[in-house]
């Protein structure tokens, strides 16, 4: 029992990395041969408004571990999910860090949601585990922390591709956005509008609308008087709804886009339906559109009752297991232990990183993914999202 117990013995070490990444740490060049387990922490909405979606997304990254441990067991590596509940508030992306930072001492933990990003990041830099992000895409996060990992594309090269896309092929010269009011949906209104701006756009009006609204009447009523070309929608599920809905009853004329999250919601699409067609968004969906079909088949098969929202967004929390059981076997090769300080050592260094789906990870130095920028646009409301037409790609160049 002793024996096994060492064999299988979790590797969690955080000590002495703090915030330094730059380096591998401790390697001894004697190569790691024991199997062993390590820890990936997860921070989610489990409770909540937002819970929906962070069942969904644990889901995946279940679902992304079970292989990645079958693919990597000759390696002796076999990853443990730990995960603990963020509300998708502050205060509960600070206690999810401390449990999964502190208490599981987890070398990398994955997350998402603005606040909760901006809360736990003083906490990776004290404790020294690093922060993976997979689910927010606010430019103020791009190099904000060393201890942060951007694993999908970010707002400023996406919305200056989509702003040039609106204004110079399309033509549109009068925006407007309505926003849900957190500190993620107001700076994503903000980039937009900025990037919008900088094309010659010109922003006639700004609306904003409380997380979970039933109700959006009175700020479509203003946005339709000031009569834009064009309006641009961020918000989540509950809201979301509320703006479509409201669109479809007041009959605006205007074009609507918006970004993934909103644009893939089934229950947001039937909310405005046929004010949905025609709807422009702004995509990371990853190339292979068939690898994300059958990775979201295969979870509706495991999850029937579940309601699929985020079809761009599962394909990179489904990716990152394998991402980091990579960075685990570089350090294995080493000798190094797995600590926060050398995952993002690894990550920052290593150029040879694949994963499913996503392809080639090669970060920037400030530790952020980029890819082309992808304009898709609804077709029919029915339809599966998967099943939109992209109808623009542009080489992210922010």
């Amino acid at each position: 029992m002793a024996a096994l117990a060492l064999a299988t013995a979790c590797t969690t070490s955080n000590e002495s990395t703090g915030s330094e990444t730059t380096g591998i740490q401790g390697a001894t060049g004697k190569a790691e041969t024991a199997a062993k387990t390590y820890k990936l922490g997860l921070g989610l909405p489990l409770t909540g408004s937002a819970a929906s979606y962070g069942e969904e997304y644990r889901a995946i990254v279940e679902m992304g571990i079970e292989k990645t441990n079958r693919d990597f067991a000759a390696d002796g590596i076999k990853i443990e999910l730990v995960t603990a509940d963020t509300q998708a508030t502050a205060e509960g992306g600070v206690n999810a860090a401390n449990k999964l930072g502190a208490v599981e001492k987890a070398p990398a933990i994955l997350t998402g949601w603005g606040t909760v990003v901006q809360a736990s990041m003083p906490i990776a830099e004290d404790l020294g585990f690093a922060l993976l992000n997979a689910g927010v895409q606010t430019s103020s996060l791009v190099g904000a922390s060393p201890n942060l990992v951007n694993l999908l594309p970010m707002n400023n090269s996406m919305f200056a591709d989509y702003a040039s896309h609106l204004t110079k092929t399309l033509g549109y010269k009068k925006f407007a956005y309505v926003a849900i009011d957190t500190d993620t949906g107001r700076a994503a209104a903000g980039e937009f509008a900025n990037a919008v701006k900088a094309q010659g756009g010109e922003i006639v009006a700004t609306e904003s609308i409380r997380q979970d609204a039933t109700d959006a009447t009175a700020q479509i009523a203003k946005i339709k008087a000031a009569n834009p070309d064009f309006l641009y929608v961020h918000a989540l599920l509950v809201d979301g709804a509320s703006i479509l809905k409201a669109a479809r009853e007041a009959d605006l004329k205007s074009v609507i886009g918006t970004y993934n999250a909103v644009a893939e919601s089934k229950v947001i699409r039937e909310a405005g339906q046929e004010k949905s067609n025609g709807m422009l968004y702004v995509s990371h969906l990853p190339k292979d559109v068939d690898g994300t079909r059958e990775l979201l088949k295969s979870l509706q098969e495991s999850h029937p009752k579940m309601v699929i929202a985020n079809q761009s967004y599962d394909p990179y929390w489904y990716a990152t297991p394998f991402l980091y059981a990579q960075v685990i076997k570089k350090l294995r090769a080493q000798g190094a232990p797995v600590t926060g300080g050398n995952v993002l050592a690894v990550l920052r260094e290593a150029k040879d990183l694949n994963v499913p789906i996503i392809g080639p990870v090669d970060l920037t130095n400030k530790l952020t993914y980029k890819a082309p920028t992808t304009i898709r646009q609804i077709k029919d409301w029915k339809a599966d999202p998967l099943e939109d037409e992209t109808v623009a790609s542009v080489s992210s160049g922010g």
